[in-house]
């Protein structure tokens, strides 16, 4: 059962026990303007804890309560000092959007009907252009949306797996970047750029090589994304699976971070426990739906390894991270 105070709707998932400790603090109004946040805030502080109203909710049937502490981020900050993440409710499907020091990324554009979301998104907020679109893999809920996104806003730098994809969505989408005369980068070692102050590192798998006898292999080809802005890190894994958790983590590249984009939308295999265990994350995003909820499996592990979650099933959720530290709302 929901409560009739959600704390301006904001959703926190904690499948094994209720926890309510939640604060009524908000941005100023310049930053929510800059940043379309107007859900509550959840975060992590250094500082002093201030009591809300108790919020409860349902993931799988079973009733939620949340937990809720944040870091103040000044109003005279710019966005040269803040990094916005902006991760949309589109049903179990990624799109997600990374603004820092004027400059603009997404990575994943959701199916065919969520471009028009993205875009209209970016608009509403003054943005005329894409620095970076990432595409992770060719599944429609990361590349549905992607040819409506290319349409119609101008897309400077475009990174893909490298492999070939044969469904409608990815040969609209290969038809718009024609259009646009954009030539994509295709990854196959890792590549590194900035985007503003923060720092950008994109992973692709050891091997592009479809196994034998393999039918749907693209999960495992996802590019892994991995952003640092002030000393934090936040990991987009996109739908990688027990193959490519395992190769990643041999690689020693995983290490502790504050925001995790679960993979596969929260879908429960055996490697994520190992997965969870490296990267302790704070916060865990998912990408699911009411209709196709993470699995409690998965939402089970998250809270044993320390981690507070969020479904985008409950909202769009809307990241800050300053020098100041990390404020998530949800709505």
């Amino acid at each position: 059962m929901i409560a009739e105070n959600r704390l301006k709707n904001m959703q926190l998932s904690d499948p094994s026990r209720r926890r309510s400790r939640l604060l009524a603090v908000c941005l100023a109004a310049i930053l929510i303007t800059g940043c379309g946040t107007a859900g509550g805030p959840v975060g992590e502080t250094g500082g002093t804890e201030q009591s809300g109203e108790a919020m409860a909710g349902e993931t799988g049937g079973t009733e939620q309560s949340g937990e809720a502490v944040t870091d103040t981020v000044p109003a005279q900050k710019t966005d040269r000092d803040i990094l916005q993440v902006q991760i949309f409710k589109v049903g179990r499907a990624d799109a997600i959007i990374l603004m820092c020091g004027g400059k603009t990324m997404v990575i994943d554009c959701g199916e065919e009907e969520d471009g028009e979301e993205v875009l209209n998104y970016l608009k509403g907020r003054g943005q005329d252009r894409i620095d970076v679109l990432l595409i992770t893999h060719y599944d429609k809920d990361h590349v549905g949306g992607a040819d409506t996104v290319v349409e119609g806003i101008t897309v400077d730098r475009v990174i893909l797996p490298d492999y070939g994809g044969s469904s409608v969505e990815v040969q609209d989408f290969m038809d718009a970047l024609d259009k646009a005369r954009i030539t994509p980068e295709k990854v196959t070692e890792d590549l590194n750029f900035t985007l503003g102050q923060a720092a950008v590192t994109v992973e692709p798998p050891s091997s592009y090589e479809i196994p034998e006898n393999m039918v749907d292999y693209d999960n495992n080809f996802s590019l892994i994304t991995t952003l640092e802005f002030y000393g934090k890190r936040f990991v987009f894994t996109g739908d990688i699976e027990k193959k490519r958790i395992r190769e990643w983590l041999s690689s020693g590249s995983p290490v502790k971070c504050d925001v995790l984009k679960v993979p596969h939308h929260g879908d429960y295999n055996t490697a994520l426990e190992d997965l969870f265990k490296v990267l302790q994350p704070s916060y865990a995003v998912i990408c699911d739906s009411k209709k196709n909820p993470a699995d409690e499996l998965t939402l089970e592990l998250l809270h044993r390894y320390g981690a507070d979650c969020l479904q985008t099933q409950y909202g769009d959720i809307s990241i800050l991270c300053s020098d100041m530290g990390i404020e998530i709302h949800q709505r």
